[in-house]
């Protein structure tokens, strides 16, 4: 006969062996999505491989590191547990690394990069309060629309035509005049890159001004298609407020509204039933991001939990270049070089008034004469690039855009090598 013992690793045997063959049985059932990506009548993510998907170079979103997506697609957590809450304060910390800030607070809340106007309009500013707006696009336009929306007066500084620079003087000159008759604009309003034109604001300048002749006005920066990519000191520059999201220079999957806010605007904040906004009030969102950063537990609304593993992963990538955010920024600045470089030897113009106002994070390139949208973007998504149309409303059908920032500068140049040859290809067919 066979001892209990003996028994017992029988039937424990007998048990493993039938789990075994369940897991199996389960594994066969599963798709397979890495090779046939199919799912009901459409692939998954559209495209049956990556060997067939048009590599994305609008300005944003853009293409994605494998590592991001994977954090991306990793299994779900909940939002208390603790790889999650170790994740959340790392990037928390990151992102006050990313916009060179020792007291900044920052805020990583689930939206787009536009709900920071929001969160601008209903925590720093009240009904009639006023705003110096300066206008390099459509979308400075665009916040100025947030501005009237809650009331605000708001007085705008403007190129003279899309792709040119709002004159410093103009800005120094209404700066000083409100001040001298003792109603300083409560904040003026930058936007670090207008994607509809192109045009880098002269940044450094402008919070020099600001700082100089109205020191109570609170530096706000939209900084969506701007902020990692482009230099940025928010300390250095004496900057309050910077505004983006994760699709763009950060490289990472749309869903995030990355925020960065000085102590002084923080002192300014009013209690948290004055702000007439439930989801973007800050005074609700602080005690969650302060618990985060001490990585503890806590609840307001269930954040994007796989964005904030990707923010991460992405931030970490970013600081891991060679010289950190210097680094950083010195290649998209050689990346642009390389672009303007070879799109003025296809011929090309941009909208950009000069290359040296241009954003180093994409460009806006007028169509070459006698071709146009119907010319370009179908040709190019044949070969396999996604470009983005024009969108300034005075001129979206004379140039087309293209974004050179993120995984694609640091780690796949010989995308862009690749296409502006083709780009060359089609404009002289």
């Amino acid at each position: 006969m066979m001892s209990n013992s003996v028994h017992s690793l029988a039937r424990r045997g007998a048990v493993s062996f039938a789990c075994s063959q369940a897991r199996k049985a389960l594994a066969a059932q599963r798709p397979r999505f890495s090779q046939s990506r199919a799912y009901g009548s459409q692939p998954i993510g559209g495209y049956a491989s990556e060997d067939v998907r048009p590599k994305l170079f609008i300005p944003g979103p853009i293409e994605f590191s494998p590592e991001v997506l994977a954090a991306a697609g990793a299994g779900s957590r909940g939002h208390t547990d603790t790889t999650l809450i170790e994740d959340f304060g790392k990037a928390i910390e990151l992102t006050r690394k990313t916009f060179l800030t020792e007291t900044g607070q920052p805020f990583i809340i689930s939206g787009s990069g536009v709900l920071g106007w929001d969160v601008v309009a209903c925590n720093l500013m009240k009904k009639g309060d006023k705003v110096l707006l300066v206008n390099s696009g459509f979308f400075s336009t665009r916040f100025g629309h947030t501005f009237d929306q809650y009331g605000m007066e708001v007085t705008q500084v403007s190129g003279s035509v899309p792709g040119t620079r709002p004159s410093n003087a103009e800005v120094e000159a209404k700066l000083k005049e409100a001040a001298s008759a003792g109603k300083p604009y409560k904040v003026i309003s930058i936007t670090g890159v207008d994607t509809s034109t192109g045009v880098l604001a002269d940044l450094k300048n402008l919070c020099d001004i600001s700082r100089a002749v109205s020191p109570d006005t609170l530096i706000i920066v939209d900084g969506v298609c701007s902020a990692a990519g482009e230099e940025l000191r928010m300390d250095a520059w004496g900057i309050d407020f910077v505004l983006t999201g994760s699709q763009k220079a950060i490289g990472v999957p749309p869903g995030l509204c990355i925020l960065c806010v000085s102590q002084r605007a923080m002192a300014q904040l009013p209690p948290m039933e004055q702000i007439p906004n439930y989801f973007g009030n800050l005074q609700r969102w602080l005690p969650i991001m302060t618990a985060y950063e001490k990585r503890q537990p806590s609840y307001f609304a269930t954040p994007a939990v796989n964005l904030v593993g990707a923010l991460r992963v992405g931030l970490e990538q970013m600081h891991a270049q060679p010289g950190g955010m210097e680094g950083y920024f010195k290649a998209h600045r050689e990346m642009k070089t390389k672009v303007h470089a070879a799109l003025d030897g296809m011929g090309l113009q941009l909208l950009t008034e000069s290359s040296a106002i241009a954003s180093n994070l994409l460009s806006c390139i007028r169509y070459p004469q006698g071709m146009g949208p119907q010319n370009i973007l179908p040709a190019m998504k044949d070969k396999g690039w996604i470009l983005a149309a024009g969108l300034h409303p005075e001129c979206a059908g004379d140039y087309f855009r293209i974004g050179h920032m993120g995984y694609s500068v640091t780690r796949k140049p010989e995308y862009i090598a690749q296409l502006l040859q083709d780009l060359e290809s089609v404009v002289k067919k």
